[in-house]
């Protein structure tokens, strides 16, 4: 490990020194690359403007890339009211952000791939260069920036982590050539408030600074008419703010850029609200013979603990990270690129995910990460620029530990289910250190053999190694322990029945150790053809790796297999005109075979164990069309449509018995084998489709510029989870859906008002207030109830945004 830290400071010192042996200072104008970046408007006869990318480490524009890429610059985000990273669907074929029932948390889908709870980087999530960790470092990062890229398919032979269904990045700011900076000021509807601002200081040609920062505090929108004991009188509310830095020094060969920053987070749990009660599996409870009430998207009841023991609820974050990447200039032909990443996460909630009065499943989860991260690579050209390679390594080295004190099923004790009625619980403490290692090695090379027709291909390999020890501990018929109590202690003595699967362990110690290693290669292979100017062709094959790991609380699988995904593209990208007017059109058509599909699921056991974690589908494949098309019949009017279909399914998965008395055979909570095949994964709509319209007024120059945008989403309905009981069935199989729904949203944008440095913006979001779901969580078996989280009602706000 040492030695790991000892080489990733290395190579930026190295960076660094090689700096300071360049004589000759140069200017790197990054204002014309964010001005680049923030490009996109109609053009005239020319078409339409790039938006330039860096999916292969070096800026390019997205329609030369034989990638399918949706990219949007600033004004894009900022026109189409992106808030935060869950909006991203909204403008994005083929991309699917549910909510994670636990904390809230996003989950990432990619054509049929997401990334969940105990799955990490099915979708890869990236802040500049650097994986991040946890999605909500991403949740109000688009302030100041110049581009978000999402890729889609398999990755990982160009940079960073391995994906099997893709990546999506957000790109900030550098430094620029001027003394520039904003202030910004906005208010809406639920009391929220929000300020934003930059500053730039360029100190010489050679040093400069960036600096920019965002505050956001939101009254939530949903009621708790019957707050008590600690509950809020509101949930899903937003307070957080993030602060960024950025230094840039460029000299000679050498451009040295520097990234600080920091995100804090502090509110109340977003809202998983109980909308069906039905008798459990175990002794038959009603939830409703308890006092216990459904609520809607507006309002939920969670009143004082039984107990009168305080309880709470909050969800927070301080999250951390350093960026350092150097690009040297060897000579014209050579070049060296490091990026080196170091990131921490503190996170944390408090929260009773059945929206219940009763104790039910309270979880109180703490969770602190640290990671490093090096990317190193060789880049060469030669034949006046037609043969371009590259080698390079990525290292990293990931170190998480986690404590969760579970209090759950209240509902047992009081309702005289053991003769008689007190407000006790199963206490469950857990712990888990996990560490994660990556090593891998890569070589891209791209060969033009005409001016038109091009081969590229890249290679892979990876090492991984995964280790885990846990401690865990139980007790049944106890007052709540409430708060940060993840190990044994005098009330919870060690659970010896949940180590008896760890073949390592010590029951004196309280504790399980298990661990594993993974290699597996990478690799694509791709034939671009310039039909024309600005006509691209393209056909790839893509094999892509996502690594094994262990499961702590599923006791019958301890390990989960590597997922292979092997995806077929081809792909044209197309700017022509109809009566002199341009249009845009982007298609790819894909076909995918991914081997030991990871899916994620969870178990409960007859002991109050609830279990979660990672099994393997045999096999499954996917097939669909990406579209996307920009018009401007007139001047002024931009016209944006973008749509996915996807057809997906498991070709071969069987779920073993899980839960119950952990033998597969037997339990009132067992989720008996069921045979998946032929079935369509969760977390896959069948259609997505994206509209926009944007119109520049016809007014003087003097008095600014006017924008109108009006955007829709559409998504049909999904399945929620792949794991659905027979138990869980009876109540019906739309408990195991999200419903299709559309939104929309819309912003009269006006720049520069009277051709003074002040901007306004009127926007609103859900135009027409649908009522619609983002989740589901149905727990009828375990505990009597099934929970919804539901989407945003209509909110609406003005900003206002001045420049000098």
């Amino acid at each position: 490990m040492k030695s790991a830290y000892r080489h990733a400071f290395g190579v930026s010192l190295l960076s660094i020194a090689l700096m300071g042996l360049s004589n000759e200072a140069i200017a790197q104008d990054a204002s014309s690359q964010n001005q680049a970046q923030g490009a996109g408007a109609p053009v005239g006869e020319r078409g339409f403007d790039d938006i330039i990318v860096t999916a292969r480490k070096v800026g390019e524009a997205s329609q030369s890339l034989p990638i399918t890429i949706s990219a949007f610059n600033a004004e894009q985000v900022k026109q189409k009211v992106i808030l935060d990273v869950r909006d991203l669907q909204t403008v994005t074929p083929g991309l699917t952000i549910s909510n994670n029932q636990t904390g809230g948390t996003p989950v990432f889908a990619i054509r049929g791939t997401a990334t969940e709870l105990g799955i990490d980087g099915g979708v890869a999530l990236y802040l500049n260069d650097v994986p991040i960790m946890n999605a909500i470092g991403l949740s109000t990062q688009f302030y100041d920036i110049s581009t978000v890229e999402v890729l889609k398919g398999p990755q990982g032979t160009q940079f960073g982590t391995n994906t099997t269904g893709g990546t999506l990045t957000v790109r900030t700011n550098l430094p620029s050539a001027d003394v520039e900076g904003y202030v910004k000021a906005g208010y809406g509807n639920y009391n929220r408030r929000e300020a934003e601002g930059m500053i730039n200081l360029p100190v010489n040609d050679v040093l400069g600074f960036r600096f920019a920062g965002n505050w956001i505090k939101r009254d939530g929108y949903v009621r708790n008419p019957i707050a008590a004991g600690g509950a809020p009188d509101r949930f899903a509310n937003e307070n957080r703010y993030s602060l960024r830095g950025t230094m840039q020094l460029a000299s000679g060969p050498v451009d040295s850029v520097l990234i600080v920053d920091y995100f804090h987070r502090n509110e109340a749990p977003s809202g998983t609200i109980p909308t069906d009660f039905g008798p459990d599996a175990g002794f038959g409870i009603d939830l409703r013979t308890l006092g216990e009430r459904v609520g809607n998207r507006k309002t939920m009841y969670v009143g004082a603990d039984p107990s009168g023991l305080p309880r709470q609820y909050y969800g927070r974050a301080k999250l951390f990270g350093i960026e350092h990447r150097v690009n040297i200039d060897v000579t014209d032909n050579f070049k060296v690129r490091n990026v080196l990443g170091w990131r921490k996460d503190v996170i944390g909630f408090s929260e009773d995910t059945s929206g219940l009065t009763l104790t039910q499943v309270n979880i109180y989860k703490d969770t602190k990460t640290s990671q490093w991260t090096d990317d190193i690579t060789f880049s060469y050209s030669a034949l006046d620029n037609r043969w371009r390679t590259s080698v390079g390594g990525f290292f990293l080295l990931n170190d998480k530990k986690e404590g969760i004190n579970a209090n759950v099923g209240q509902s047992l004790f009081l309702s005289g289910a053991f003769g008689f009625s007190l407000p006790l619980v199963i206490d469950i403490h857990n712990f888990e250190r996990k560490k994660f290692t990556s090593k891998a090695v890569y070589a891209n090379t791209e060969f033009d053999i005409t001016d038109s027709l091009s081969v590229a291909g890249g290679f892979r390999y990876n090492w991984d190694r995964i280790s885990s020890e846990v401690s865990a501990s139980q007790v049944s018929g106890v007052l709540p322990s409430f708060g940060p109590n993840y190990f044994p202690d005098a009330q919870t003595p060690c659970a010896t029945a949940a180590l008896l699967f760890y073949q390592d362990r010590d029951f004196g110690a309280c504790l399980g150790r298990r661990g594993r290693g993974f290699r597996a290669p990478s690799w694509n292979v791709a034939v671009t053809n310039k039909f024309g100017p600005r006509v691209l062709g393209y056909a790839k094959v893509s094999h892509g790796y996502l690594s094994g790991g262990t499961n702590f609380t599923i006791r019958e699988l301890p390990f989960f297999q590597p997922e292979t995904t092997t995806m077929m593209e081809a792909g044209l990208k197309a700017d022509w005109s109809i009566a002199t007017r341009p249009i845009r059109t982007n298609i790819a058509l894909y076909r995918g075979k991914t081997k030991d599909k990871q899916v994620f699921v969870n178990a409960n056991y007859d002991d109050g164990f609830a279990a979660y974690g990672v099994i393997n589908a045999a096999r499954q494949s996917v097939w669909g069309i990406d579209l996307d098309v920009r018009f401007s019949p007139f001047q002024g009017l931009t016209l944006d449509a973008g749509y996915n279909y996807i057809k997906s399914k498991f070709d071969k998965f069987v779920i073993p018995g899980l839960g119950g008395n952990a033998d597969g055979k037997t339990g009132a909570t067992l989720v008996t084998p069921t045979d998946l095949s032929g079935a369509t994964p969760a977390q896959t709509p069948k259609h997505q489709l994206n509209v926009a319209a944007s119109y520049e007024w016809p007014i003087a120059s003097t008095a600014g510029k006017v924008t109108t945008t009006v955007s829709g989403y559409y998504t049909s309905k999904i399945t929620q989870t792949n794991v659905f009981s027979d138990y869980n069935a009876r109540f019906g199989e739309r408990f195991n859906q999200v419903p299709g729904y559309f939104t929309a949203n819309a912003s009269l944008n006006w720049n520069q008002v009277m051709g003074s440095p002040l901007s306004v913006q009127l926007w609103v979001r859900n135009l027409f207030d649908k009522n619609y779901l983002t989740s589901r969580n149905v727990q009828f078996q375990a505990w009597g109830y099934s929970t919804a989280t539901f989407g945003a009602p209509r909110t609406y706000g003005i900003n206002a945004e001045y420049r000098f």
